[in-house]
């Protein structure tokens, strides 16, 4: 594992490397001017096109053209301009500062069209700013060039080309057609294929390479280094761009820009440019294309060798001689050399290197150093950061995945996990935030780096969520009063529910049965109804508003609710009773615990009432102690007259605590 002072040293150096290659403001400033003006000129243009073509054609057909284009706009000449190239990429540095605008056409360019945009472009470019523009012809190229007359010097080149050139002219079958079809002054076709392939190439890089993290920035270094070194010349462009979207792409986590560099000669190192590779496949060609086809043996093991040896100059520490820069200085100035000759130049006193022989004294003076940089308490007093931050700081790149989510919809469980050093970890909580921090704290613990404000500010967090639902919950319920009518109105979203998790409707038809639901006013225009609906209990009416009848009659539900049961506002859970058991023993000590809760009543001592006193049974109110007498003479078993189930029992006083919750089976 690379030590992280290697890989904090490897980012300084790259991104001092893009700092002093990537331009200047003025010049991004002035290149985007550039675009966007001559964008607009090219719309003008095109306007100023279909109004020429539309006066030369008859009143009639002029007017049947004006309401076919109202419904298609494809009848233009030029259909639009689009950016390709370093512009849509954004991979301009300053010593490549190429500029591309593909201008697409309904019909198959032609050099008559050529030069009638480039005679026109300059006059609409005049009537869009005061700064001067040079535009020129190139047949060769298929484009017009405008250049700016003054520094900073740039050159935007806009080639023509339709969709139209795609058709392949050697079919057998239409040569001729192709032939007679074609007008005698058409561009060249490759170079308007090259255009379109261009396209597909910005558009694919847009959507793949921007979101990756340092892909952008490895690019501009890589294209410096095809700028400078010959044997990386022929990856200039779009295999170089592959590249490095294959490489930054299959890794597992984002890459700092000194292990995206790495990972880039690494990938290339490996052989896959070498004859009998993988190579490297296009991904917007429908038919599978290599792209690097075209580089010969001597230049696949040319760049495969200067990547190879890149990666050595990387592992000893020397990164500045790949990029081409002097070594930037470490955090910490150097001695000097009459430092360590021991003739100090400052004033504080010169320290005597380890020796052998104090290696005992030395570790002992380092010890509590080390202890210090990994205590708990050190970093919580240095970097004051909560449980999530600290852990970021530990473990970079930690991707926490959403388990799953249970419970109703006013009490969510939130269960998070992440996967540090191989291990799995879980926690849960009442929203994603809280069980990301139970998460993160649970993960410390592990590591021995947990502190006691963790647990402290995971109970802050809670006691405001909960307070900002009762908040909320109170402030989305509106209630008013005129009379005996009460009038209730929810604005949150979802299901409304009682305290108790049950729909108002529902509790409300088990205590009183048979009420009937009344629609009152129906309001509103067919996109934003307003309902409202009454029900009549005791006399006294209670009203509920909402978009729809079913969230009206529960919100009037509701409010006969919070009006005639009060009580359900504190508890709704149902009462659980100990289940009757068949044994006289059992039934007796369940009945006694169940005295002491509170949950039963305790029948008074007394006689079963219709049946005689039986034998070794005494009538209430005899005077005996416990209500029996003495046994009876003969062997007789007593029948005693109450019920088989059903038993008294003797009066005893118990302590007042609450008892341990058993079970007795």
């Amino acid at each position: 594992m690379r030590l992280l002072r290697s890989v904090a040293n490897d980012d300084r150096h790259v991104m001092a490397k893009h700092a002093s290659i990537y331009p200047s403001s003025e010049d991004l400033e002035a290149v985007q001017t550039m675009v966007s003006t001559v964008e607009c000129a090219l719309k003008q243009v095109s306007d100023w096109l279909d109004g020429v073509k539309k006066a030369v054609k008859s009143s009639s057909e002029a007017t049947e053209e004006s309401e076919t284009n109202k419904k298609d706009q494809s009848g233009r000449v030029l259909s639009g301009v689009v950016r390709i190239g370093l512009v849509a990429k954004g991979l301009l540095i300053k010593s490549d500062m190429d500029l591309e605008l593909v201008l697409m056409c309904k019909e198959k360019p032609t050099e008559t069209l050529l030069r009638t945009v480039k005679g026109s472009l300059p006059i609409q470019i005049k009537k869009l700013t005061e700064e001067p523009y040079e535009v020129v012809q190139c047949v060769e190229e298929c484009a017009a060039a405008v250049r700016t007359t003054k520094e900073p010097f740039l050159t935007l080149k806009v080639i023509l080309t339709s969709p139209l050139m795609r058709e392949d002219p050697e079919k057998k079958e239409e040569v001729e057609n192709v032939e007679m079809n074609d007008p005698p002054d058409i561009l060249d076709r490759q170079i308007c294929l090259n255009a379109l392939v261009s396209l597909r190439h910005a558009k694919w890089f847009q959507a793949r390479a921007n979101g990756l993290k340092s892909c952008v920035i490895i690019l501009r270094i890589l294209r410096d280094l095809c700028n400078r070194d010959s044997a990386w010349q022929p990856l200039k462009g779009w295999p170089l761009e592959l590249l490095c979207e294959k490489a930054l792409g299959t890794c597992n986590r984002p890459l700092g820009a000194g292990e995206a560099l790495r990972r880039v000669f690494e990938c290339i190192a490996s052989g896959i440019l070498l004859p009998g590779g993988p190579g490297l496949q296009d991904p917007c060609e429908k038919e599978p294309t290599d792209v690097l086809a075209f580089l010969t043996d001597q230049e696949r093991e040319d760049v495969t060798f200067s990547a190879q040896h890149a990666l050595r100059l990387l592992a000893f520490g020397q990164i500045s001689k790949v990029l081409d820069m002097e070594p930037l200085p470490y955090s910490k100035p150097a001695t000097s050399s009459t430092e360590k000759e021991g003739v100090s130049t400052s004033s504080s006193p010169v320290k005597r290197p380890c020796d052998n022989d104090s290696e005992d004294e030395s570790s002992k003076k380092l010890k509590p150093d080390w202890k210090k940089m990994i205590d708990s308490k050190y970093l919580q007093k240095s970097q004051p950061a909560n449980a999530l931050m600290r852990l970021n700081q530990l473990k970079y790149g930690l991707q926490y995945k959403l388990i799953s989510q249970s419970g109703p919809v006013h009490a969510p469980v939130f269960e998070m996990s992440v996967d540090v050093d191989g291990t799995t970890y879980k926690a849960s909580g009442p929203s994603k935030k809280i069980a990301k921090f139970h998460l993160a704290v649970k993960v410390l613990k592990a590591l021995g780096c947990a502190t006691e404000e963790d647990n402290e500010y995971l109970e802050a967090e809670e006691k405001t969520q909960n307070k900002s639902k009762v908040d909320s919950k109170s402030s989305n319920l509106t209630v008013s009063t005129s009379g005996n009518i009460t009038t209730v109105e929810v604005k949150t979203q979802g299901p409304i529910l009682t305290n108790g998790g049950k729909n108002p409707v529902m509790e409300l038809n088990e205590k009183i049965r048979g009420l009937r639901y009344d629609l009152v006013t129906e309001t509103g225009t067919s996109n934003d109804k307003r309902f409202v609906m009454e029900v009549e209990v005791d006399g006294h009416k209670f009203r509920g508003k909402g978009p729809n009848k079913k969230v009206a009659k529960a919100s009037a539900a509701l409010a006969a609710l919070d009006k005639l049961f009060p009580q359900n506002k504190e508890s709704n859970r149902k009462k659980k009773t100990v289940p009757q058991s068949k044994s006289g023993i059992t039934s007796l000590m369940s009945a006694a615990v169940q005295a002491v809760r509170g949950r039963t009543r305790v029948l008074p001592r007394g006689g079963y009432v219709g049946a005689a006193a039986a034998t070794g049974y005494l009538p209430a109110g005899y005077g005996s102690p416990y209500g029996y007498s003495p046994a009876p003479p003969a062997p007789v078993p007593p029948v005693y007259g109450m019920p088989k189930r059903m038993l008294l029992l003797p009066v005893m006083k118990l302590p007042t605590y609450p008892l341990s919750h058993y079970s007795f089976y």
